[in-house]
């Protein structure tokens, strides 16, 4: 077979819907082994994302707490004050 012959097959085969079908599947597991060599890279980077995370969490929760206390005890006070006068 000449490449010209192959390249027409190619073509052919392309056109066609199982070609398209069949191009498709090989992009997929194509994409699908180049994103599992990754993978272990990309576990690593979520692992220390999620840690980070979690310190950050935990460091905002004296605040959170400090803050709705305030506005409780704000609307207490404007409750209280209101029935006083």
């Amino acid at each position: 077979m000449t490449l010209n012959t192959i390249a027409q097959h190619v073509k052919q085969a392309a056109t066609t819907t199982r070609g398209k079908v069949a191009g498709g599947a090989a992009l997929l597991m194509g994409s699908a082994v180049a994103h599992a060599q990754e993978a272990t890279g990309a576990a690593a980077a979520f692992s220390e994302l999620e840690t980070r995370a979690s310190e950050m969490a935990s460091s905002a929760w004296p605040v959170v707490v400090g803050v709705v206390g305030s506005l409780l005890a704000i609307g207490l006070f404007k409750k209280f004050a209101n029935k006083a006068t």
